[in-house]
């Protein structure tokens, strides 16, 4: 027999005469416990409004502990635009990828970022809008005392509803009163924590609570009046004026798939020899390989990562 290892070719000798093959290594990828944490889909770029006009962040960007995969996901339905990601895969090299925008489902990108650098940002589908719910008073008060205005929103939470209780004088006109209204509401810490109330309409006596920040509408926003004392002032239902509608969010995190430091042909894992907290996988893992693209080579395992030891054995 022929066969076996010539040390001045560097190759492996065969027993078909003349014909001789490449060696082949055995490889140990390993991932440590504490780098291989589970997906996140904020852990890049925390949730960032988009806005009317593209934008670039670069600040308060997060690596990866080892290179892996990212994904990005919206905030709400109808989101769309790319969003281009800008870093180094495993061997330092500058690379990007687009990721397009799909509402809230998860969009899990393909290639392992070892830093990140710059994430673009597309424009806002929908245009943030600030809720309101505006009160007439209808009566002036006929006698001094208290009236109580009670504040029903989700933004309140378990202080929800919150009674503000306020003191009026005989002959308040109604637009006095809804004056007073507007200064109880904003003087009381719950609710201008989440609103403002403002906008006296001189010609109706109608007041305005405004959400501060937009979010979704809150169909049980209301405000309800209660003579509390018998003074005579009476008001109208709450209505509501404009629509809430949140801003466009966009978070960058990383799924699954990790980065191997191998330009790779074809898939030379070893069946059999992957194990998570060192444990086989009774799945054999999904790898993607390439000769000439570093960060197009991963591994992704049948389970999820959770922030046990990654083990994986191949042929380099």
């Amino acid at each position: 027999m022929r066969a076996g290892y010539d040390p001045k070719l560097g190759r492996i000798k065969t027993d078909a005469p003349g014909v001789v093959i490449d060696r082949a290594f055995g490889a140990h990828f390993q991932v440590a416990a504490a780098d291989a944490v589970a997906a996140s889909a904020a852990g890049v770029m925390a949730l960032t409004n988009l806005g009317a006009a593209v934008q670039d962040i670069a600040a308060s960007l997060t690596n990866p502990a080892v290179p892996r995969c990212l994904s990005i996901v919206g905030n709400v339905s109808g989101i769309t635009g790319n969003v281009v990601v800008t870093g180094a895969n495993f061997a330092g090299e500058v690379i990007t990828e687009t990721l397009a925008l799909n509402g809230t489902g998860t969009v899990n990108g393909s290639k392992a970022f070892k830093t990140v650098t710059n994430v673009h940002l597309p424009v806002q589908v929908h245009t943030p809008a600030a809720q309101t719910e505006t009160q007439q008073i209808t009566h002036k008060a006929d006698a001094a005392g208290t009236i109580t205005i009670a504040v029903t929103a989700t933004a309140l939470g378990t202080a929800s509803p919150k009674s503000v209780a306020l003191e009026v004088e005989l002959d308040d006109t109604a637009i006095e009163v809804a004056t007073k209204i507007v200064a109880a509401l904003n003087d009381d810490g719950d609710v201008s924590a989440h609103f403002i109330a403002s906008n006296v309409d001189s010609t109706s006596a109608t007041y305005t609570l405004t959400a501060l920040t937009p979010l979704a509408n809150d169909a049980t926003l209301a405000m309800a009046f209660t003579d509390t004392d018998t003074t005579g002032v009476t008001a109208g239902s709450s209505t509501n004026g404009t629509t809430g509608v949140p801003y466009d969010k966009v978070s960058v995190g990383w799924n699954d798939k990790l980065g191997l430091p191998y330009l790779l042909s074809h898939n030379t894992v070893i069946p059999g020899m992957t194990f998570l907290g060192n444990t086989r996988e009774s799945t054999e893992p999904t790898v993607a390989v390439s000769a000439t693209a570093m960060e197009s080579n991963t591994i992704d395992l049948s389970s999820a990562l959770n922030g046990t030891i990654v083990d994986s054995y191949l042929l380099v």
